[in-house]
Order: structure tokens, then sequence, then C-alpha cells
């Protein structure tokens, strides 16, 4: 890839990194008594930044920038985008719950966006000293968000734990750096993969501890087992906004940054890493599905489907380059969508500082608002994976990867693993539809803006669930970007 002087791969995270200082500043300028315009400034600069990716996927020829540190190619583009996506929809459910909550800060929008800076570095790294910044920028930030209710005791603990565990994870993945450094002399990705393929036996061994490091960091960053610990705790304390944008967001980050280290880079390494991701992946699935059985909690139980849905993107990560990176990226933008919802759909009903906690509060939901109760469906039916939905769609491609390249084995765990997890999903629409409410009708209408925030990722969720063409050919060209 050619290094140009041309500074317009930067364009979007330095857009969303100005939004977020101007959201600081109106909050601080907005006299005493009325309440900053966060939502409007955060949502012009994302969708600007938003058009700049797509004006960006125009040009014919996009190079790397800052010493060959970013790249705007197909992959990070797509993943932009994504993650932008993710971004609107939250900021869109974010006013009325924290209304709801009595935490209007506006602090809250701008460390939001940081944090969105951090992920699009992320996913435009082509070296790995810019992707270890980028990735402290994302997790700084999220720190934040999760312990901002500072009036609930979950709320910081979540904080606390979530930086613990994510401190630990930095150190694994700056050693990784170091060790692939030390074998390899370099810490571009594209250098790392010349002089892994003419290395000598004796180097294979701290080559193999160096990505066996950069794995247990990014197992971390997407909750794979056994570095899942931390997750249903901080997706339990955290206001339920920021844990959507977590799951969705972080994920798409992650996984983005995984598959352009490992799918492009450690391709020499292939033969010793994927056993150990396939491990990984099984025990996963098995984990993530098996502890969800037993949750009352919805969000522990969505933080047990999150972890549970790192497994079955790992399932394909073994699979051929192109196979994988098209298929996971199609499936990270269904479980974007998916689980937007999901907890967009528990933001909605919160009201003077309560939500649906437990799967038995959402009891008889479908006389009191249908149409919430409806959405709801729309996205667990998809987490299930059962078709006319994204998910089901998603999963057909993610196995279908792993079969094609041999891998059957994680495969049939993916799909009976998908079978055992229909049991606490549809659980939570038996509790909606089929029992009687409990006590009076305690929640909030919902805002304009979470209603048109639910609207879009039940249309997406449906609409690519039944028509998945598009997003699968943006898929297959920016899986091109890693090759």
């Amino acid at each position: 890839m050619n290094e140009t002087l041309d500074l317009r791969p930067v364009i979007p995270a330095a857009m969303v990194a100005l939004t977020g200082l101007v959201t600081l500043l109106a909050q601080a300028f907005t006299p005493k008594g009325q309440r900053a315009p966060s939502v409007a400034i955060s949502l012009t600069g994302l969708a600007g930044a938003l058009a700049s990716v797509w004006l960006l996927g125009q040009e014919p020829t996009r190079g790397a920038v800052l010493a060959g540190a970013l790249t705007a190619d197909g992959l990070s583009l797509f993943l932009q985008a994504v993650i932008l996506a993710v971004a609107i929809v939250t900021v869109l459910l974010t006013p009325g719950y924290l209304s709801a909550n009595g935490i209007e800060r506006g602090e809250h929008y701008a460390l939001l966006l940081f944090a969105v800076v951090g992920m699009l570095g992320l996913v435009s790294s082509l070296e790995l000293v810019s992707m270890f910044v980028a990735l402290e920028i994302m997790s700084v930030a999220l720190y934040g968000l999760a312990g901002i209710d500072r009036a609930r005791r979950e709320s910081q603990e979540s904080a606390l734990k979530y930086f613990i565990t994510g401190s630990f994870a930095s150190a694994f993945f700056l050693y990784g750096i170091a060790l692939i450094y030390g074998v390899t002399g370099s810490t571009s990705i594209e250098r790392v993969t010349r002089a892994l393929g003419v290395m000598g036996p004796q180097a294979l061994p701290l080559a193999l501890l160096g990505a066996a490091m950069l794995l247990v960091g990014f197992g971390f960053k997407v909750a794979s087992v056994p570095f899942h610990m931390w997750t249903p705790d901080v997706y339990e304390g955290a206001p339920t906004t920021v844990t959507a944008f977590m799951s969705a967001g972080v994920k798409a980050a992650a996984f983005g940054a995984l598959l352009r280290v490992f799918d492009g880079g450690l391709t020499s390494l292939a033969s010793h890493w994927q056993p150990l991701v396939a491990a990984l992946a099984i025990v996963t699935m098995l984990v993530g599905n098996l502890a969800a059985l037993a949750q009352t909690s919805l969000k522990r139980l969505l933080a047990y489907s999150s972890i549970a849905h790192a497994g079955y993107l790992m399932t394909a990560l073994v699979a051929r380059p192109a196979l994988a990176t098209e298929a996971i990226l199609f499936y990270l933008v269904a479980y974007a969508a998916v689980n937007l919802g999901a907890f967009g759909v528990i933001a909605a009903l919160a009201r003077d500082r309560r939500e649906p906690a437990t799967v038995a509060d959402l009891a008889g939901l479908s006389e009191r608002r249908p149409a919430l109760a409806a959405a709801l469906t729309v996205f667990l039916v998809s987490l299930t994976g059962i078709p006319v939905t994204a998910g089901f769609v998603g999963k057909f491609y993610l196995f279908g990867a792993a079969v094609s390249s041999g891998w059957v084995v994680l495969a049939l765990v993916g799909v009976l693993t998908s079978v055992v997890s229909a049991y606490y999903y549809l659980r939570v629409v038996v509790a909606m539809y089929m029992e009687p409410p409990l006590g009076e009708d305690n929640f909030a209408a919902v805002p304009a803006t979470a209603v048109l925030a639910l609207v879009l990722s039940a249309g997406v969720t449906l609409l690519f669930g039944l028509w998945p063409t598009p997003v699968l050919t943006l898929a297959r060209l920016a899986s091109r970007g890693l090759f």
C-alpha cells in the first residue's frame, strides 16, 4: 500500500473528535438552568463523519497516512460506517434514558464521541502501536461511561471492574506487541507479515508467544471465554444505553482489528493459532449459552448472549481469510442492529430511575406496550437465528465459512448451541405474551428519538434478513482490504 501525504483518511475520526470538544465547550458555556444542545451537536458531527466515510468510499485510490499507521481501505471504511451508525442510534436512545434516570450530563456525549474516535482508529490502524493507542482511547472513554451514574453503586462497581480487567488486557496486548517487534524488528502489520514469512525456526516460539498475547488482549475486548468474567457485571451495572453501545460498537471495532492482525498479518502462523482460536470458540459458545440459561436478569442474560455470539464470530475466524472476513463483517452489522434494539427496548421503558431488570418485569408487556413487545420479539428471534431475520443469514454465513474450510465440528457446535439459546430468548417472549402483567404499569412513554432508534434497528434486522445482498456485496468488497 502506497503511503501518501493525503490526510483524508483521518477526516472521519478528526470530525468526531472535534465534535466531542465542541460538546464539552457547549456544556461549559450553556447558562445554568438551561440544557446544552449536546444531542443535536453529537448527531450533526456523527452524520458528517458518516458522510465523509461515504465520500472516501467513492475515491478510486486511498493510501496509508501518518507514516503508514492509518488507512482508508475497504475494511476500515465498512467498519467505520458500522461504528458511526451504532453511535448515531445510541445518541437517539440516550436523552430519554438519561432524563428518566436523572443523569443528564453533557460529558456523557463527549465521552461517547471520544470512544468512537478510538474505535475508528482501531479499525483503520495498519500498525500495532497505533492500534494500541486507539484501543486505549476507546477504553478510557468507556470506563468513564460505565461509571457515569455516580449515584448507583452498581455503576461505579462496573466502571472499576472494567478498568481493572481492561488494564490487564492492555498489558497483555502491549507485551504481545513487544514480542512481535523483538522477532520482526517492526510493528507495521505489513512488515511483520513479510518478516514472519522468512523467519527461521529458532524465532518461532517467541513469535507464537507474541501472537498468543495479542489474542489474549483481543479476547478481553470481544468477551471470549476465559477472558469474559467482566462482561456480565459491567453490562448489568453500566447505564443501559452505554451497555448497548459497548455490546455493538466494541465488538465491531475489536473484531475489525482482530481480522486485520490475524487474518491479514499473522497468516504465516495460521496453522498454529487457528486450533487455539477454534478451541476458544467452542468453549465460548458453550459457556455463554449454558450460563445464560440460569439468568433471570435481562442485562446479564444479554451479556452471556454477547459472550456466546463472540464464539459464533470466532468460528469464522479460522476459515479462509476472504470467506471469514465477509461472513464476520455481515454478522457484525446484524449483531449491532439487534443488540442496540434489544437494549434499546429496556432503556426506552426506564422511568424514575427504574427499568425492567428481570424477565418477570416484562410479563404482559404485549398488553401494555404491544409495539415494544413486537420489536423485542424481532430482536430476540434474530439473536436465536430464526429465518427472515438478519441473525439467521449471519449465522448461515459464519457456519458456512467454517464448514467450507473444513471446520465442521465448529459449525456443529454453533448450530447446537443456537438451539439451546432458543430456550432463554423465547422465555422472554413467553413472558411478554403469555404471562399476566404484574402490578401497575410503571413504564414510561417512549421518547420520539428512541422510537426512531428502535424503528431503524428493527428495520435493519428484517430488511437484511430478507434482502442481505447489498451488505454482503459491500462486505465482499471490504474484505479485499486485507489482501
